[in-house]
């Protein structure tokens, strides 16, 4: 009923088999930009909430909340849904992030679900917690790498590392060859390596996000840098209790969409799918309704004052090295292009910043207090569906309709497990589960 009653083409039903935009030639001659959602395999539902990474106040609180409410990154259901509305919106693939061995079993999940659905895949090493994780999950990466869905350049299987380098010093580099004796694109963090190019050890780098657009502008335009990976995002809106990497900006989405068409990367990465502490997700989401709430509550994290504002806080903070800007902190709210991007900046408390672009504790409603009164309606689809009319040029109402359908249960017609690909991919899949419960088993 679903493709009859919103009239949309079969385009838009998922293949089988990995598409042919997984590059596996030695060159890059033509080629269609592939946007690639990062997404995060934290989540977890614990006996008690608070203890998991939805409300524990060490990670953050969030302003925000998802639409399929708290879930277990480990929930194939809820995979199963963020992959078809990532399709649904052009999306071609997945980078997950891997900063934990504890972290397999969802990230595995993931992969699973990514063959299924005819999606592609990566691994992105972020070290925050363990500077050697590339090396802790080396096996794993090596039977992930050898599937037909996982992303290769050049006849490489990539490697993206997000890296902490204030944390710990330089980056380990994989020491490991694949198991067809490659070693690893390795794409390393641009942010990190800015003022160091040609970075030293490093394939190529990528950009995540940031207030000033001329920086990524900058980034786009190096020579230095041989495969561009850029980046969509909405902004930044960081609940962190004890961190502060920089104040709240929003409303970018539309121009770094069309900074990827007019410079045409050949990764493009959607910052992020699913982060909300830090504020940055497309995952279609609300602006959470405080009163009713019950964790997760951002009024005490750094930005949240009420007497200071967003750019005074910036100044006054022993952190701005980490600000994701090229020229130190940038204001909190920046206006453009006509549009209200957020309200409250300058001078105004940092407090009174509000998300202007989604709606409060609802799928529709108007957005919250602060914002202008147009009489327009948001929707927590907003975003995803501005992805999609970028990249397939899906109106509003299409590809809004899709991501209902899909959140109310509908399902592509697949068979799962078909195909040379599928079947390849099946035996990868049974080789690391055996890796992930012999890694389970030493953890211990």
């Amino acid at each position: 009923y679903f493709l009859s009653t919103v009239g949309v083409q079969a385009s838009f039903l998922p293949q089988t088999e990995p598409s042919e935009k997984v590059e596996t030639r030695r060159t890059l001659d033509d080629f269609d930009t592939k946007y690639v959602a990062h997404i995060m395999p934290w989540f977890e539902l614990t006996s008690t909430i608070t203890l998991s990474h939805w409300c524990n106040p060490s990670f953050g609180g969030s302003h925000y909340e998802s639409v399929f409410g708290f879930y277990s990154s480990q929930d194939k259901r809820v995979i199963r849904k963020q992959l078809l509305l990532m399709q649904a919106a052009g999306i071609d693939g997945v980078w997950i992030d891997m900063q934990s061995i504890n972290w397999l079993t969802a990230v595995q999940a993931i992969v699973g679900e990514t063959v299924n659905l005819g999606m592609n895949f990566a691994i992105v090493i972020d070290n925050f917690g363990d500077p050697g994780v590339a090396d802790d999950v080396a096996d794993n990466l090596k039977v992930w790498m050898e599937m037909p869905n996982y992303y290769r350049v050049f006849g490489r299987p990539i490697l993206p590392y997000y890296e902490h380098q204030s944390k710990w010093g330089t980056s380990l580099m994989p020491g490991w060859r694949t198991k067809d004796g490659h070693q690893p694109y390795v794409i390393g963090t641009y942010w990190v390596h800015k003022d160091e190019l040609p970075a030293l050890g490093y394939d190529s780098l990528f950009f995540w996000t940031s207030a000033d657009l001329e920086w990524l502008k900058t980034y786009y335009e190096n020579d230095d840098i041989p495969l561009k990976v850029g980046s969509v995002y909405r902004g930044w809106r960081e609940a962190y209790l004890h961190q502060h990497h920089a104040g709240p900006y929003m409303g970018y989405l539309e121009d770094t969409l069309a900074m990827v068409k007019d410079y045409r990367p050949y990764f493009a990465q959607i910052v992020t799918w699913n982060d909300y502490t830090e504020g940055t997700m497309i995952e279609p989401s609300w602006i959470r309704d405080y009163e009713t709430g019950n964790c997760g509550d951002p009024s005490q994290s750094f930005w949240q004052s009420k007497t200071k504002s967003c750019e005074q806080l910036a100044k006054d903070d022993d952190a701005a090295d980490e600000v994701y800007s090229a020229g130190g902190t940038m204001p909190g709210c920046v206006a453009g292009n006509g549009e209200v991007r957020c309200s409250g900046s300058e001078e105004l408390a940092c407090s009174e910043v509000v998300d202007c672009r989604k709606p409060t504790g609802q799928l529709w409603g108007p957005p919250p207090e602060g914002c202008p009164e147009t009489g327009e309606n948001k929707t927590a689809f907003g975003d995803l569906a501005a992805i999609a009319e970028a990249i397939l040029g899906l109106p509003f109402e299409n590809s809004t309709a899709q991501f209902q359908a899909i959140l109310d249960g509908w399902e592509p017609d697949i068979e799962e497990e078909s195909g040379k690909a599928a079947a390849g991919a099946q035996i990868c899949i049974g080789a690391l589960l055996l890796s992930v419960a012999a890694a389970t088993l030493l953890a211990l």
